[in-house]
């Protein structure tokens, strides 16, 4: 009995301390409003900063959308000030734009862009988006 108890107690410690893989191909969330979004973000040498974003409506479904984009500047390790908030409105089923934004200071920044898309598919899609770059 004392044997099995051991072998029972090694069985559940090691399934407990060691992941098991799982694959996630071919999962994708599923959208009540909209296909996909694509979203980028770069800071050139000069200190330009680029984000692209582009969304892709379900046809006959998708209103418009709206885009916030928000870039804050690191302070003191732990504290971000922010440096841009511009929120932007589209009443098309898909679109893609590139916004250019020209930063004052060198250091490290952090993107956040939040789609909001709209349409007949249900409920407002939200998605979000955030990179980080220094220059």
């Amino acid at each position: 009995m004392k044997k099995i108890s051991f072998i029972m107690a090694f069985v559940f410690l090691f399934t407990a301390i060691c992941p098991i893989p799982t694959s996630a191909s071919g999962i994708s969330p599923y959208y009540n409003n909209m296909e996909y979004t694509q979203t980028s973000f770069s800071i050139s040498d000069s200190g330009t900063a680029l984000v692209s974003v582009q969304y892709e409506g379900t046809p006959d479904v998708t209103i418009g959308a709206t885009i916030t984009v928000k870039i804050e500047k690191r302070n003191l390790l732990i504290f971000w000030n922010e440096v841009v908030n511009d929120v932007y409105y589209f009443r098309e089923e898909s679109h893609a734009e590139t916004f250019v934004y020209q930063l004052e200071k060198t250091g490290t920044y952090r993107c956040t862009v939040d789609y909001l898309i709209s349409g007949t598919g249900g409920l407002d899609d939200e998605i979000t988006f955030q990179d980080t770059k220094t220059y």
